[in-house]
Order: structure tokens, then C-alpha cells, then sequence
């Protein structure tokens, strides 16, 4: 039980030195202005400093990245956020649903090394939760996007990597 605090706080840490460059100024939303969303996120960031609340912060990025324009690549980075945080808070069904939602959103911006990242993550949680099918079909997008020219060589030969452990598992 311990190693397991000690592990989400460890986690919680590299979210919050990840997100510390994430924060921009963008155009405002329809439904809100961007100090308003940025003060939601300022709260999610909030709730990752104890062990308690992860997922009321994952929540509160998730309605961030809804609240952003199309286009924001800050919106890819909340859900992002969200999938991760819905993870470690034991809600894979969720953490599934924010990847692939991370990949969408990135794939309409055309961050194909994003996207494909996001759905091979969806597709690793959607096995361990034993959804195979979903995971197949992800894991299908993922391998579609690798062979897009704008991924480099070594990027490629990562995320080959990657589903290979996700299609191997039991």
C-alpha cells in the first residue's frame, strides 16, 4: 500500500514538472475565456500535490480540454492528463476514454506522433482492463499512423516497440 502512495506520488510529481511548460496564452474559447480556463487547470494541478483527489483533477482537465478552441494542443496535453491521472485512480474504462479522445484531438491537428502515442496508451490500458477487441482496434490506429512520413525513424521503432508488449500480453 505504501509503494503504491509512494508510486502515484512519484507520478503526480512528473505530471506537474511535464505541465510546468504547458500553460500558453490561445485564443478564447466560445464558452469560456482563457483565464477561466486556465484557472480550471490551475485547480487540477492543485489536486496532484496530495494523494487524494486525482480524480476530481482528472475531471477538472477533462472539462479544460472541452472548454478549449479547436487547435489547442493544450487541450491534447488535458486529456492527456486526465487519461493518466483516471489511470492511477483505478478507472480504466475512463483512462481509455481520455486517451482516445487525446489521439482524436491531436490527429485533427495533424500530430500523428501524438495521436498514434494516445491510442497505442489507450490501447495497452483497454488489454490490461481486457478489452480486447477495443485494444486490437486501437492498437490498429496506432500501427496506421506509424507509417505516416512525418514520423521519424526512431519514433517509429518506439511505438513498434510499444505494441509489441500491448499485442504480447495475456
Amino acid at each position: 500500500m505504501k509503494t503504491t502512495r509512494s508510486i502515484h506520488a512519484a507520478a503526480a510529481a512528473l505530471l506537474i514538472a511535464a505541465s510546468a511548460s504547458s500553460v500558453a496564452a490561445q485564443d478564447t474559447a466560445p464558452e469560456a475565456t482563457t483565464a477561466e480556463i486556465e484557472a480550471i487547470e490551475l485547480d487540477a494541478k492543485a489536486y496532484l500535490t496530495g494523494l487524494k483527489g486525482w480524480d476530481r483533477a482528472a475531471a477538472l482537465f477533462r472539462r479544460a480540454a472541452e472548454l478549449r478552441p479547436e487547435g489547442d494542443a493544450t487541450a491534447t496535453e488535458n486529456l492527456l492528463y486526465a487519461a493518466r491521472l483516471s489511470f492511477y485512480e483505478g478507472d480504466e474504462r475512463q483512462a481509455v476514454r481520455d486517451f482516445e479522445a487525446a489521439g482524436q484531438r491531436a490527429l485533427s491537428m495533424g500530430d500523428v506522433l501524438v495521436a498514434a502515442n494516445a491510442f497505442a496508451d489507450a490501447a495497452w490500458v483497454a488489454r490490461n482492463k481486457g478489452y480486447s477487441e477495443r485494444a486490437l482496434s486501437l492498437l490498429s490506429r496506432a500501427r496506421l499512423l506509424s507509417h505516416s512520413p512525418l514520423i521519424a525513424e526512431t519514433e517509429r521503432t518506439h511505438l513498434r516497440a510499444r505494441w509489441d508488449v500491448t499485442s504480447t500480453q495475456p
